[in-house]
């Protein structure tokens, strides 16, 4: 499914004559111009291509300048996308022919007119798949409204890309209008949110996947009125990598390792269904082969990466006592660890959320490594009774108080190493696993 106002690969390399529009030829700005609301965002990165968000104050002409150079010398710029009303003066710029892992320096053009000063937003392209490279990315998710040092010592990780988790909001927006002020108020640059806006969407390459409280509401399931806007919104407002018509899953390569963004959502079944074979997280709605557990199991069978990280927005680890997560589809849990097992699928590493709160275990009780990523900046910690059971550790405190953070992963190549790191709001490590092959 492509996104309202999205410039194709292919129309936008049958106008490459064009794209070479030098900065000095862009029209000056005048007063009656249209500008920036939201955004930049920048998304479904890979070796050669990249998407840029943003949103603007009324129906106008947008385009992305871009450069290698952080001055924008000898700069490109892309054809134009048309924003209007019906995808809230939204647009998504393609960016193609890029070079595989190198930074890129950008301005939006909106009108013709220069939006941003320097130093300009940046993004990194991404390794080409099967080429072994030492790389890392950070784990934000579960997003609340406290202050926060998470953003700010996150992006001191220099991460080479961040994925964002399910709940990237806790409001329970219900309507087309305020789902679409849920994605706003994310990007806004005043108070909380200034750092997530200035260090992390301008600095990096992002992908995201939802969880129940930026799906719908609180432990939403397949029944939810809102999947359709969810889907709908999701695809204005984030350059999401593609998608299906029946929800967000989603994958994408960075060098040796494979990326499985799960949607744990619009898929399920109620969590009061009784567990067994008619009880399913990913195919509620017997999709077979165009549904999610179809296109998991073929994904991680026929993959050639060296490692396969699966992103579930909830937890795996079974010994949660949370209905919410896998402990409750106890049966689709066990198939799918059987099925990887059987094919003998090497490299699998899950990485979930949602418990508000951090753990590592080493396949000891998840059946394969696992790293909980605690919240960002919720009021409290921990959502389920007890965190369970976890091989390395458990990053939790009472309840009432908070346990901030965000995950850290680094894949090394000499020797192959996968090292998962908690860490607190302060970037200091509280929870760590290497992961030899």
């Amino acid at each position: 499914m492509t996104p309202t106002g999205v410039v194709s690969a292919t129309s936008h390399a049958a106008a490459r004559k064009t794209r070479r529009t030098q900065a000095n030829a862009i029209t000056e700005p005048t007063p009656t111009l249209t500008v920036l609301t939201d955004g930049p965002v920048v998304g479904a990165v890979t070796a050669d291509s990249a998407r840029v968000f943003a949103r603007t104050g009324r129906a106008a002409s947008l385009r992305v300048q871009y450069s290698t150079d952080p001055n924008l010398t000898a700069a490109l710029v892309t054809i134009p996308v048309e924003t209007n009303s019906q995808s809230d003066f939204t647009g998504q710029v393609t960016l193609t022919g890029l070079t595989a892992n190198t930074v890129y320096h950008y301005n939006l053009l909106i009108d013709d007119r220069p939006q941003l000063k320097p130093p300009y937003p940046t993004f990194k392209t991404f390794v080409p798949p099967g080429q072994a490279q030492p790389f890392k990315f950070v784990i934000l998710t579960d997003f609340g409204f406290k202050p926060t040092n998470v953003f700010r010592n996150a992006a001191r990780e220099a991460p080479d890309f961040v994925i964002i988790g399910g709940d990237f909001s806790h409001t329970a927006a219900g309507t087309l209008a305020r789902k679409r002020k849920m994605f706003r108020f994310r990007y806004s640059r005043h108070k909380a949110f200034a750092d997530f806006a200035n260090l992390i969407l301008d600095r990096f390459a992002v992908a995201h996947f939802w969880d129940d409280h930026d799906y719908g509401k609180n432990n939403s399931d397949k029944t939810s009125r809102d999947k359709a806007l969810s889907l709908q919104v999701l695809q204005e407002y984030f350059p999401v990598y593609p998608v299906t018509r029946f929800g967000d899953w989603q994958k994408f390569r960075y060098g040796n390792a494979e990326f499985f963004l799960l949607d744990s959502r619009s898929q399920r079944d109620p969590n009061k269904t009784p567990d067994g074979k008619d009880k399913s997280m990913l195919d509620g709605d017997n999709l077979g082969a165009e549904g999610q557990y179809d296109w998991l199991v073929n994904g991680l069978r026929d993959s050639k990466a060296e490692w396969k990280f699966i992103l579930t927005p909830v937890v795996f680890n079974p010994t949660v006592p949370k209905a919410d997560s896998w402990t409750g589809f106890q049966y689709e849990r066990n198939k799918l660890v059987e099925f990887i097992q059987a094919h003998n699928i090497e490299g699998v590493i899950l990485l979930s959320g949602d418990l508000h709160a951090g753990g590592i275990d080493d396949g000891t009780h998840s059946g394969f490594p696992e790293m909980l990523v605690p919240s960002v900046n919720t009021n409290g910690c921990l959502t389920a009774p007890q965190p369970g059971k976890w091989s390395e550790g458990i990053y939790a405190v009472p309840r009432q108080e908070l346990c901030g953070g965000y995950g850290l992963v680094s894949v090394e190549t000499n020797p192959p190493r996968a090292t998962l790191q908690v860490k607190d709001d302060t970037g200091n490590v509280k929870l760590e696993l290497k992961i030899d092959r």
